[in-house]
């Protein structure tokens, strides 16, 4: 039996244009047609298979054996998948015993394709095809074993035929038979079709094994569809099914809550790990209370702190952080005893802290109120306040544009938090006061009085407050002089910040506007284009006449 060259020998095998692995299949002086039984036993035999990196190997006594001990031999390689140890039997078979090819040779051959190494889906094409040459029709465990060997070396054109000819023939499948369709089709990831097929399998009345639902949850966790796992594995728990692998659970759980899918993250949580069967890694934990953060589920992310806790390590910032999230919509008083508790526990709560009850806090006006009532409740109770938890409500305040409401909040701040106001606390309040130019400077009074230090955000929003005070004549030169001490201090004003000023001092004709301009190497100032752009395009010629063409002379020429 050689291996054909192409699938245009007329048949319906490898129609797909399979590549020959052996070469030509003529014999010597003769019709590449079958003629006789000699021939077909010589042909039987010519596999090439040192072309394809086959060692040959000695009989090592299959002469001396019996028939039915050939005929065992030939299982037993078949099934390991031993090409050369098979031909060395065939070759007895076949050419030394004067027997002929028949069908069970040819099954022993297919099913050693399955072999990973040594096997593949073109060589079971030419199989199929010297079968065909042969005149031996396939019959259902012929069939059977392609699909096996498809199991392992998928080609969804030869699949489709096989099945084709399987139902023309009136052959049914058998379990393992779907077993393989089904395998054959995640190899080939055609996750969704090998799902269908699996549901038409048991409606059809075929048990299906755990391997392959193991194996069909491994793939839909790795291309995300975790909807689908987690059905598959709550049938598979509903149907009584106790001994579902540890392995297929931890990985389950760890897709799962690495991508932040709550509702599979939460079942396996509940199945496995508040059942004491599962020790998940910290990793897998902090995924876990991610996933419960993100979901606000406060009693997932208390019971991951839990788990956590028993293995001796240490609750850190990052946790705390998840757990406040996981609060809220529903408990914002919580939330705020969080933060007292982070404070307790030597973790001062940061503005990222924070975040998740400022965006709680924005979706509507009244909620500021409600968390400075908290606040005043724990404060009563003796808690400690940290000022993030006040800052957080300020913010909110100047979101919702209620910058007296805010300034309120600033005045009863030592009430609540006896660290009094930090920098970010002025910065907040800073960033309400646009048109507000009189506010402003009474909180800058108080950042003198009370010996709290500017940072480059406060001179920043300073500025901006100055430049949109327009009831001053002299507005810019607040503006100016904000900007020489946040230069003095070896701060530069954000991007926008810096283009505004550059802006409004063409407007009023200021030539201080060319101090705006950056060294490209070492200064973030504006680059020089840009700035020239700007005052060709805004400069006002009622103050400064021909400034701006006698500066952009001087500029054209330090260009030169």
């Amino acid at each position: 039996m050689n291996l054909p060259e192409s699938s245009s020998r007329g048949s319906g095998w490898g129609s797909d244009g399979t590549e020959a692995l052996d070469g030509s299949r003529e014999l010597p002086g003769q019709d590449e047609r079958w003629t006789g039984s000699q021939e077909r036993a010589k042909g039987f035999l010519n596999l090439n298979l040192e072309s394809r990196g086959f060692k040959a190997r000695h009989t090592r006594g299959y002469g001396e054996l019996t028939g039915e001990e050939l005929t065992e031999e030939m299982r037993r390689a078949s099934t390991a998948g031993d090409y050369p140890r098979l031909r060395e039997i065939l070759k007895i078979m076949v050419q030394e015993r004067g027997g002929n090819p028949s069908r069970k040779h040819y099954q022993a051959l297919l099913l050693a394709n399955t072999s990973a190494q040594q096997g593949s889906a073109a060589e079971t094409v030419g199989i199929l095809q010297d079968m065909e040459d042969a005149g031996i029709t396939p019959d259902s465990a012929s069939y059977h074993a392609v699909l096996r060997v498809l199991a392992v070396h998928p080609d969804h054109l030869l699949r489709r035929q096989i099945l084709e000819e399987l139902r023309q023939r009136w052959f049914s499948i058998s379990a393992e038979g779907w077993h393989d369709v089904i395998l054959g089709l995640l190899r080939d990831k055609q996750v969704e079709f090998a799902i269908e097929t699996l549901q038409n399998t048991q409606q059809g009345g075929v048990s299906i094994a755990p391997w392959l639902y193991d194996l069909l949850i491994y793939n839909l966790c790795d291309i995300g569809e975790y909807d689908e796992a987690l059905s598959i594995l709550q049938l598979r728990v509903n149907n009584g099914e106790e001994l579902i692998s540890g392995t297929v659970w931890y990985y389950f759980l760890d897709s799962a809550s690495r991508d932040l899918h709550y509702p599979a993250t939460l079942y396996a949580w509940r199945k496995r790990v508040e059942a004491n069967f599962l020790n998940p890694p910290s990793g897998i934990c902090l995924n876990v209370l991610n996933t419960a953060a993100r979901h606000g589920d406060f009693y997932l992310a208390t019971d991951v702190i839990r788990v956590l806790g028993n293995r001796n390590q240490t609750v850190q910032l990052h946790h705390y952080e998840a757990l406040v999230e996981s609060c809220l919509p529903s408990d914002l008083r919580t939330a705020f005893i969080l933060l007292t508790h982070m404070t307790s526990a030597g973790m001062p709560p940061t503005d990222h802290s924070t975040r998740a009850i400022f965006l709680h806090l924005r979706q509507s006006p009244r909620l500021p109120q409600t968390a400075l009532s908290i606040l005043r409740d724990l404060r009563e109770q003796n808690r400690f306040i940290p000022i993030e938890a006040v800052n957080v409500i300020i913010e909110s305040y100047i979101d919702h544009d209620r910058l007296d409401a805010a300034l309120e909040t600033y005045k009863t701040l030592h009430t609540l938090c006896p660290s009094g106001p930090f920098t970010t606390t002025f910065n907040l309040l800073f960033r309400g006061c646009r048109g507000r130019k009189d506010v402003a400077m009474f909180l800058a009074s108080e950042m003198v009085m009370l010996k709290i230090s500017p940072d480059a955000l406060t001179y920043d929003r300073l500025i901006l407050v100055c430049m949109e005070d327009l009831s001053d004549r002299d507005y810019m030169e607040d503006a100016w002089r904000y900007f020489e001490e946040m230069r003095g201090a070896g701060w530069w004003p954000r991007p926008g910040t810096a283009m505004a000023m550059a802006k409004r001092s063409c407007h009023v004709g200021d030539e201080r506007v060319w101090r705006l301009q950056g060294d490209d190497d070492e200064e973030p100032g504006i680059e020089k284009s840009v700035l020239k752009k700007v005052v060709e395009e805004e400069w006002t010629t009622e103050k400064g006449g021909n400034l701006t063409s006698r500066n952009l002379e001087m500029m054209d020429a330090e260009d030169q």
